[in-house]
């Protein structure tokens, strides 16, 4: 069950961390109070750490709610990068979150949150950092049930 004291794109988030992170095709990490290792996949909310070289932010934003029923779409961004000089190992990374997310329904995250059904609104590559690691980005709509105090 969500906890009612953390916000709703906290428990959003979280739930999707451990969602990835049990995600067997993807091979990532979520552990948000132990550091990671150089050889991991980290998952990662809202900013993306300089280290590791591997990793997956997840960033929410609003997209819609209506104004009387508990329905929301949930907008959240996730941004991949990893090391090395071949675009094609982030492209890899971002095809199996797309595989995992893209088109799923009726997911009751391990924060109590409920996903109605997950869609891929837009993704691009971008570009190389600094370091010279790869990046993508897309971005997920996640229609949602987000029950308030003055929506039924």
């Amino acid at each position: 069950m969500a906890d009612p004291a953390t916000g709703f794109e906290t428990n959003l988030l979280t739930g999707l961390a451990v969602y990835i992170a049990a995600a067997s095709t993807i091979g990532a990490t979520w552990s948000p109070s132990a550091a990671y290792t150089s050889a991991q996949t980290a998952i990662m909310l809202g900013t993306i750490p300089p280290n590791p070289d591997n990793v997956i932010t997840l960033t929410a934003y609003s997209v819609s709610d209506d104004p009387s029923l508990s329905d929301s779409v949930a907008g959240v961004q996730i941004r991949t990068r990893w090391s090395g000089q071949d675009p094609r190992l982030v492209n890899n990374l971002d095809a199996a979150i797309f595989n995992l997310l893209h088109g799923a329904t009726h997911i009751t995250l391990s924060t109590g949150v409920v996903i109605v059904q997950c869609l891929r609104n837009s993704a691009a590559s971008l570009g190389q950092d600094t370091n010279g690691r790869w990046m993508n980005s897309s971005n997920y709509h996640c229609f949602v049930h987000r029950p308030s105090t003055n929506r039924i």
